[in-house]
């Protein structure tokens, strides 16, 4: 230890360190060896001896020591691997501040780790500010519903699709996970829509028993709060693509109906209008775009028959089509909440008998969009 020049580490505090019989006294010169790691100024020489020392203090006997250790660097690059991985297998006051933050471990080290499911280094894990798609499934696999649902609810954590909608298919009656999965703001629209579904069948079911509805009414009454949603889920800046698989998948659902469309152009939702038809008439979103607003109404009552749409349906469609290019052409800068009022007024006074479902539900975001307004 002479032949080193100590220039950030102190010889007092390493003789305590590695000979003083008080914990207290070893573990605050723990403390002071580990901020000069951290502090990332040490000379070569000086590295060297520090790696040796905190493994040695990674042995010490008192879990005091071990745990300044571990507070002081579980946020640097500076811990040396085999350390880390030392401290992961620690008692869980030592092992989840590194297993939670340090960035030495690759995802295998932790993959690994997972296997043993202790509950509390599983959630660590889950907390982590990145969390790997090998490490999201490794979760989902070894973790209980609480670290599933710290993960859910983590932006740092990468759930692909498949993965997303393997955590709903499984716990679906976990209230805690769906709120988690909601509350992501990268959900594919694919799993919110799924979630939608699942909480208009939970809804449908609770009406019925809490408030003594019939059943087909109770679904009635929740379907309307299923479709609400669901075209609410279209009023951020979805991708084209996106809205595409949005369709797609609609379609797939039987969800993709004449009421939907019908709905969705009375809020003013012209891209997901395009791409619902463009979808039902298997045909891409740029000729569907061409036939809507390039052809005149010929094009659009063309495309609507292609998609198997019914007359008052298509009927309906050019009607918005034409309030919504007015708007557009008028001059004047509507904000979004005074466009959409605009087009359910000019929707709900048309000279066609809407279905009374339809008209009910555009009547209510109306309604809704007064009452705001006032």
């Amino acid at each position: 230890m002479g032949e080193i020049a100590l220039e950030h580490l102190r010889e007092q505090d390493i003789r305590i360190l590695v000979r003083h019989p008080n914990p207290e006294r070893r573990a605050n010169a723990a403390l002071r060896i580990c901020r000069s790691v951290r502090s990332d100024q040490l000379s070569e020489s000086e590295k060297t001896l520090a790696y040796d020392l905190l493994q040695f203090m990674a042995q010490d006997a008192v879990g005091m020591v071990r745990r300044a250790m571990a507070v002081t660097l579980k946020n640097s690059t500076e811990l040396p691997r085999i350390v880390a991985l030392k401290l992961a297998e620690d008692l869980d006051d030592i092992a989840l501040p590194i297993l939670e933050n340090s960035p030495v471990f690759t995802d295998d080290d932790l993959i690994e780790i997972l296997k043993s499911r202790g509950a509390a280094k599983v959630l660590a894990v889950a907390k982590r500010p990145v969390v790997s798609g090998n490490l999201v499934k490794a979760i989902v696999r070894y973790g209980d519903s609480r670290a599933i649902a710290t993960m859910a609810a983590n932006d740092g954590a990468i759930i692909d699709e498949d993965t997303a909608e393997e955590i709903i298919d499984f716990y679906y009656q976990d209230d805690l996970i769906k709120d988690a999965m909601i509350s992501r703001s990268d959900l594919p629209e694919k799993i919110m829509e799924k979630l939608i579904t699942l909480a208009a069948e939970e809804a449908a079911v609770a009406l019925n028993k809490k408030h003594k509805i019939e059943a087909l009414t109770a679904v009635d009454i929740a379907g309307n709060a299923r479709e609400r949603a669901t075209i609410e889920l279209t009023s951020g800046d979805q991708t084209e693509k996106e809205l595409r698989s949005f369709s797609t998948h609609l379609l797939q659902m039987g969800r993709l109906t004449p009421s939907f469309l019908v709905r969705a152009i009375g809020l003013g939702r012209i891209s997901v209008v395009k791409h619902g038809l463009a979808v039902l008439a298997g045909i891409n979103a740029a000729k569907a775009e061409l036939m809507l607003f390039d052809t005149g109404p010929m094009g659009i009552r063309a495309l609507c028959q292609k998609a198997g749409l019914d007359g008052l349906t298509t009927q309906l469609l050019r009607a918005g089509f034409s309030i919504y290019r007015d708007l557009e052409i008028s001059g004047i800068n509507y904000d979004a909440e005074y466009f959409q009022q605009l087009m359910l007024e000019r929707i709900l006074t048309l000279p066609f008998e809407l279905e009374k479902s339809d008209r009910d539900w555009l009547s209510e975001r109306l309604d809704a969009g007064e009452k705001l307004a006032a």
